[in-house]
């Protein structure tokens, strides 16, 4: 449903809003991802792990360019 509703309401979007959209999903796919596959890294950071590797991502991509 979810999709369907943001396929009709950024059917029309500009580029860098659709740009910032993605990269926000993105970001929390790399979080939640990162949480569920660091188990024991989240168990000892209490959550931190995510936003950690995150951080680092976006570091490095900053940097890169």
């Amino acid at each position: 449903l979810g999709a369907a509703l943001g396929s009709v309401v950024f059917q029309r979007a500009p580029e860098p809003v659709f740009a910032t959209v993605e990269g926000l999903a993105a970001g929390a796919m790399l979080t939640v991802i990162t949480q569920t596959m660091m188990p024991e890294a989240l168990h000892r950071s209490g959550g931190f792990v995510g936003l950690a590797a995150l951080a680092g991502f976006l570091f490095t991509t900053l940097v890169g360019t």
